[in-house]
């Protein structure tokens, strides 16, 4: 099986505040994105996270809220993932990989790793969070470091080991070791964004990681966070960061993946539309997503 099979949007923002990447799914498929792929479009599920209050106790912001989403997101993967279906989950901000990796753990149990391309690598916890916000603290909590309610929340922690994660294209672990964050989980695979130079760099990248990871499982989920791009190739994300890949390179590192029979999943996050006046960033990203999925070929 190759390519998704379903899309489902999650739109959610977990500033609190509404600031902008909850409107993604709705953006999407206003670019087109249902009607270039060719896939059965389930809608949205009804989650929102509106409480901007940064938890005491956690240092979150919405912690009860984030808690509730990930409960509504873990049953409704689950269920599509036991369906037989191969989700292309369209958000919204990163925080859907909690219930994400719940409802993967549910299924397979450790025999399950995560692919996180992503700008940012999302290790902090409720101290060292300059914002708060879940989509900081989603990697280290799905591998097992943070409140019991959402490390736990498949009835296992960690819900993915440490060693059956690869980051690929963070550019931002030193900025966030001077912040106090925690470093990546121990054993992961790492490919920072400096190692991929060009083309070839980005496509052997993408090899070495997936087979490193093949390797340790016979499954795997893909975390797409669009910024992981450049500034110049996608300005529409909340927090840029300088550097970062260009389209091609991009499309040269997940395309494999998304073609392995082993990848049972895909997830696009942090694009903002009130960042994209014009809307080309929204059609950018639909033309990304037909190219890298093949369904160009099969809708057309």
């Amino acid at each position: 099986m190759t390519g998704p099979t379903v899309v489902l949007g999650l739109p959610i923002d977990c500033t609190g505040i509404f600031a902008g990447c909850e409107r993604a799914p709705a953006a999407l498929r206003a670019a087109g994105l249902v009607t270039h792929l060719g896939l059965p479009d389930l809608g949205d599920l009804p989650i929102r996270i509106d409480d901007p209050t940064r938890d005491p106790a956690t240092g979150m912001i919405g912690y009860r809220q984030v808690v509730a989403v990930s409960h509504v997101i873990r049953d409704a993967v689950h269920d599509l993932l036991a369906g037989g279906q191969r989700p292309l989950l369209i958000g919204g901000c990163c925080t859907l990989m909690i219930g994400t990796a719940a409802a993967l753990n549910g299924l397979y149990g450790d025999d399950v790793g995560l692919v996180f391309v992503d700008g940012h690598a999302d290790c902090y916890d409720g101290i060292s969070s300059p914002t708060g916000e879940a989509a900081d603290m989603d990697l280290a909590i799905v591998t097992g470091s943070g409140p019991a309610e959402l490390t736990a929340l498949s009835g296992h922690a960690p819900m993915i080991r440490p060693r059956h994660t690869a980051l690929i294209g963070t550019r931002d672990l030193d900025a966030a070791r001077r912040d106090g964050s925690p470093n990546p989980p121990p054993g992961a695979i790492v490919i920072p964004a400096e190692a991929i130079n060009g083309l070839a760099e980005a496509s052997t990248a993408g090899r070495t990681a997936l087979g490193a990871l093949l390797d340790r499982v016979a499954r795997f989920w893909l975390h797409l966070d669009l910024d992981v791009l450049s500034s110049e190739a996608l300005p529409a994300v909340d927090y840029p960061i300088p550097g970062g890949l260009d389209w091609d390179e991009l499309a040269a590192i997940v395309g494999p993946m998304i073609a392995s029979p082993s990848c049972v999943g895909i997830d696009v996050t942090i694009y903002n539309p009130t960042l994209d006046h014009d809307g080309r960033s929204a059609q950018r990203i639909v033309g990304f997503l037909e190219s890298v999925t093949g369904r160009h070929s099969e809708s057309s």
